[in-house]
């Protein structure tokens, strides 16, 4: 790795609104590099250790205030401690385009206490009000939120691989599409909290953001969601929250066992499940246990369409139920288990005798 010299013919941007000390046990930082070359490298470096799982995105703005024709904008997760050199609690941040150290920027660590709580695991499930929820609690800043999703900006969940066990010892919430079972990458103690929806609903939902919103190819071509499920291969349309909440990531169908496992892992390891029925009161549940006021507000986002008006929920049930047998069993259980006042009927029924 070269040094950053003056004359480079590319430039680098770090966050300058990042804290200096860091704080957080898994630090996140950003920014964007242009330049005059083609960008044939981009690397990251934390005290002179190149960083994997660099995420990086286009960015056509930036070539206009620079005036450099190449542009990316980047984000990195990594995790300061491991970083450290002896007693230092120094942690330089290097920006490298094509080999050369364009930008660099010194902070120290100083990590915030461990949280005295548990971590508290949300399981995104998709099309489950899940923006909706996740924006609730980016309103609290006293909230420490982590965002596990597969897409920029966010932490990828094969990273967590890459971290010690104590990564997440200040964390109050993992937020994020990761299905049942992530905890196993920390020592902490944890529980789990969730939304699930009407499966009818859910597999409606699922199958119109695919359609209108993702666009995805194979969903485009169907003349309706029968034909989709009929045709296309894809574990939305096979019982998805069952599969979320077993933490089932094999392409293989959904069956009895993970039913089970389902089921199991609801009673033993979910501090709440709410629903999208129920929103309003699941949000409350929901603040109630986190100590913190959620406000409430529905974000949708899939558009309306002729093909959603004219959806006939009853005729998608009966023709669907069937494949949707695991699903439409597991949300009976976990709306008797976590009744709309559970936290308050649990006080009362443990007072009981």
């Amino acid at each position: 790795m070269e040094t950053m010299t003056d004359n480079c013919s590319a430039i680098a941007y770090i966050d300058t609104e990042y804290k200096n000390p860091l704080r957080d046990r898994i630090v996140r930082v950003e920014g964007w590099v242009s330049s005059d070359q083609p960008i044939d490298s981009f690397s990251v470096f934390v005290n002179r250790q190149q960083l994997g799982y660099v995420d990086t995105c286009e960015r056509p703005d930036v070539p206009v205030a620079t005036n450099r024709p190449h542009a990316l904008g980047w984000n990195v997760y990594f995790e300061p401690r491991k970083h450290l050199i002896g007693e230092l609690g120094t942690i330089l941040v290097e920006v490298a385009v094509n080999g050369n150290v364009v930008q660099r920027r010194y902070h120290r660590y100083d990590p915030r206490p461990n949280s005295a709580r548990p971590a508290i695991y949300f399981m995104h499930i998709p099309k489950t009000a899940g923006t909706s929820t996740r924006r609730a609690l980016q309103s609290d800043p006293d909230i420490q939120l982590l965002q596990v999703y597969h897409q920029y900006p966010c932490l990828h969940e094969e990273q967590f691989a890459t971290f010690t066990n104590g990564a997440l010892d200040d964390v109050d919430i993992v937020f994020g599409h990761y299905m049942y079972g992530l905890h196993r990458h920390s020592g902490r103690a944890h529980q789990y909290v969730s939304v699930v929806r009407d499966p009818i609903d859910h597999a409606i939902s699922c199958y119109l953001y695919m359609k209108y919103v993702v666009g995805d190819t194979r969903i485009v071509t169907c003349s309706s969601i029968f034909d989709a499920f009929d045709n296309v291969d894809d574990v939305t349309f096979d019982n998805y929250i069952t599969r979320y909440l077993a933490g089932y990531a094999d392409q293989q169908k959904v069956g009895p066992a993970q039913f089970e496992t389902a089921l199991k892992n609801v009673n033993n390891d979910f501090a709440y499940i709410g629903t999208v029925e129920n929103y309003r009161q699941s949000l409350e549940a929901i603040s109630f246990y986190l100590g913190k006021e959620l406000p409430h507000h529905v974000d949708n986002v899939t558009p309306a369409s002729d093909e959603m008006a004219a959806l006939d929920k009853n005729e998608v049930a009966e023709r669907l139920g069937p494949r949707l047998a695991h699903d439409l069993k597991l949300y009976q259980a976990i709306r008797q288990r976590f009744p709309s006042n559970y936290f308050f009927e649990t006080r009362t029924q443990s007072h009981a005798g």
